[in-house]
């Protein structure tokens, strides 16, 4: 009798009475939680990317679409061999890689033709700001020829298959280019110009 007196007295306290909703509220908060969760880690399963190396984009878009996958088309090589032009060369993230529903998988292709790109004047420019420019265009194969000129380090002409360019020639991107630079070593017009009336003040004034 007294146990109930008890247990009576405590639930008829409305701090218990508080006690107890407070536990049933945090009780059900978390199963709630937990169940959402749970909704939520199903909602994104991680999936398999699927191959789509050496297809043409229309084929690969219908298998990444069927896997939930979107697709964005990063870059365009040209390639002079190889798998077939327009085809994927590239794929990232890689196949068989786990990925969440709705990621985008970057595709690299193969150009369908040699992509050209302009080669500014360059002349005059120091070697360093010339190389520093043609590698920013995409031409890393650069030979360098030195020649006899008047100013050391500046650019005297840019060559492609022994032709020298002209301003804004477009040629395949990547080509081998070879930079003539001064290396000093040569006077210029204006020192000969200056040595040669030295040399003539200097003979008139002993005949004098």
């Amino acid at each position: 009798m007294k146990k109930e007196n008890i247990i009576l007295r405590l639930l008829k306290n409305i701090y218990f009475k508080n006690l107890l909703l407070m536990a049933g509220a945090v009780v059900v908060l978390v199963v709630i939680v937990l169940i959402l969760l749970n909704f939520y880690t199903k909602h994104n399963e991680s999936i398999t990317v699927p191959t789509v190396k050496g297809l043409q984009v229309q084929e690969a878009s219908g298998i990444l679409s069927s896997s939930d996958l979107k697709y964005e088309i990063s870059d365009s090589i040209y390639q002079a061999e190889g798998a077939a032009p327009g085809s994927i060369i590239e794929q990232i993230p890689k196949e068989q890689s786990k990925v969440k529903k709705g990621r985008t998988v970057f595709l690299v292709i193969k150009a369908k033709s040699e992509q050209m790109v302009a080669v500014p004047e360059l002349k005059d420019y120091s070697r360093r700001q010339a190389e520093a420019q043609l590698n920013s265009l995409g031409f890393s194969k650069i030979t360098i020829q030195e020649v006899p000129a008047a100013y050391k380090g500046l650019v005297i002409s840019i060559s492609y298959k022994g032709k020298q360019l002209t301003p804004n020639q477009k040629i395949p991107k990547g080509a081998a280019l070879q930079m003539t630079v001064g290396a000093g070593g040569e006077s210029s017009e204006d020192d000969s110009i200056s040595d040669q009336t030295d040399s003539q003040d200097i003979e008139k004034s002993f005949f004098e």
